[in-house]
């Protein structure tokens, strides 16, 4: 309609143009020029247009993606708090009761969570601290130092993005003898770094990771489109991961 409309247009003021500047008996110029110029501005349409239909269907299969990447942190959060459950039922059943309540807590955090783009990094933090506060209930020989610094309050981070780093390091640790974990989370401005390390066995581990957690984590990280770098390695018998991401967005209030 906008081109017809345009082409209407073009062919009056041709007809006014042509005869002003002494061209009026060119009408076969006036036609082509018409001609031309209108195909022009189509064929700049239509590319413009498959360019903006390209650009929502990958915005649909990235949220799709998305969304079924969220839809996984929830079964594999599940699975282990049920495997650890089950073990504390046959040891110690009488703690059951409570450790479902606070189960319960953790994961209506998740559900909310999951529903959203990005949360406060504070309510991470919250949930962080009530997660570990679960395991060391379960494992009392567990230390945890944490330590958070910054404005956690003011930018917001994807949810759930700490779960998969912090949920390794307690299965992990958990086989040594004196199992520790040690959190950093240091936000400055609209940055954040996470570094956090655990004690593993080195040989003799009776664990083998599904790698779900973190390959979720990668892949997010990539279909939010965020500036990041992503570390992992070994130092004598300590895993040390360190997630750092820029330019975060900023709570609106």
């Amino acid at each position: 309609m906008l081109f017809a409309v345009y082409w209407t247009t073009f062919y009056f003021f041709m007809n006014w143009f042509f005869p002003l500047m002494g061209l009026g008996n060119f009408k076969t110029l006036q036609i082509l020029s018409l001609i031309i110029n209108g195909m022009f501005f189509y064929f700049i349409h239509v590319v413009i247009t498959k360019k903006i239909m390209d650009m929502d269907k990958d915005i649909m299969n990235f949220k799709s993606e998305l969304s079924f990447l969220k839809q996984q942190l929830n079964p594999h959060f599940l699975l282990n708090a049920m495997n650890n459950l089950y073990g504390e039922a046959l040891a110690e059943p009488d703690k059951v009761p409570d450790r479902i309540l606070n189960l319960s807590d953790l994961l209506r955090y998740q559900i909310e969570a999951t529903k959203k783009d990005y949360v406060l990094v504070e309510e991470e933090i919250a949930f962080v601290k009530k997660y570990i506060e679960y395991y060391t209930f379960r494992n009392e020989r567990l230390k945890v130092t944490q330590f958070f610094e910054g404005a956690s309050d003011q930018i917001e981070i994807p949810p759930l993005f700490f779960l998969p780093l912090v949920e390794n390091a307690v299965k992990f640790s958990a086989e040594t003898e004196a199992p520790f974990i040690n959190l950093d989370l240091k936000v400055k401005c609209r940055n954040l770094t996470f570094t956090i390390k655990n004690n593993y066995l080195d040989s003799g581990s009776r664990l083998s990771s599904t790698g779900i957690g973190i390959e979720n984590l990668k892949r997010r990280l990539e279909v939010y489109g965020l500036h990041h770098d992503l570390s992992c390695k070994k130092e004598k018998n300590m895993f040390v991961v360190k997630l750092s991401i820029w330019h975060l967005p900023t709570a609106v209030l």
